[in-house]
């Protein structure tokens, strides 16, 4: 595998437009990318099951998954964290508390705890259907990444603070993405690199919310979209444009990487 440089890319925001898809544009950038010797690599908090039409429209094979708890490369899992399911269970149990619920994922499984607003606002926010129920799902199968539905930003700081073995960060206006304390996007790049042996060769990223800043963080060159949040404008090296218009392109070209 002799990359010249890894370029990882979140979905929604960054990679993706308004509808989520990914623009004849963005298609053409990534395919000259990949012909210049660049490994192309989601980052998203998104599973397998939620992201098929993306890999087909970018041809990209390789993906930071569910905030860097499991990782595929070239189409095969090489790495995955679990959440523990007494965790689980204490996590649902202060939802509830709240009048909230939570969503359970795997690489190719989403279920629901149960109902609530925040989760339906959520999945209609990113253009997905609701998941069916499956209230003890966790309990039977291994959880790689948990969900809270929840539209109360103030709630943010009471699950930290309630459950400091996982981490939690806003992920949406209605909806707070859960993983284990120690695990997020920064960390997978760190992972890929290793297992590819790849750690001297140059790191890009780009993104737009919170949740990417662990990613702009861990790579050599962070590039921020237009339509970034201000946490992740201050620490990216380059601003691009706006994902619905030429921003992919726009900072692949500045870097010289097509």
């Amino acid at each position: 595998m002799n990359y010249k440089g890894l370029v990882f890319f979140d979905l929604d925001g960054t990679l993706l437009n308004k509808q989520s898809q990914i623009s004849s544009d963005n298609k053409l950038a990534l395919q000259a990318l990949t012909a210049n010797g660049y490994l192309p690599i989601i980052a998203t908090g998104r599973s397998t099951k939620e992201i098929k039409g993306v890999f087909e429209q970018s041809a990209i094979t390789s993906v930071i998954m569910m905030n860097g708890m499991s990782i595929y490369i070239e189409g095969k899992e090489v790495f995955s964290q679990t959440i523990d399911s007494k965790i689980t269970n204490k996590l649902i149990g202060l939802a509830r508390s709240l009048e909230e619920e939570i969503a359970y994922y795997t690489p190719l499984d989403i279920y629901l705890s149960g109902n609530c607003q925040g989760l339906t606002e959520h999945f209609t926010y990113f253009n997905e259907e609701l998941p069916p129920v499956k209230e003890h799902f966790y309990l039977d199968n291994p959880v790689n990444m948990l969900l809270v539905g929840s539209a109360d930003k103030s709630h943010d700081a009471i699950y930290q603070k309630a459950l400091p073995q996982l981490h939690f960060f806003r992920n949406s206006p209605y909806s707070i993405d859960v993983t284990k304390a120690g695990f997020d996007k920064g960390t997978g790049v760190t992972i890929v690199k290793d297992i590819l042996g790849l750690q001297h060769i140059p790191t890009y990223a780009f993104g737009d919310g919170k949740n990417d800043v662990p990613l702009l963080s861990a790579v050599d060159y962070p590039i921020a979209m237009e339509n970034a949040v201000e946490e992740v404008k201050e620490i990216a090296a380059f601003i691009t444009h706006h994902h619905d218009q030429d921003g992919i392109r726009h900072a692949l070209q500045h870097y010289h990487l097509i």
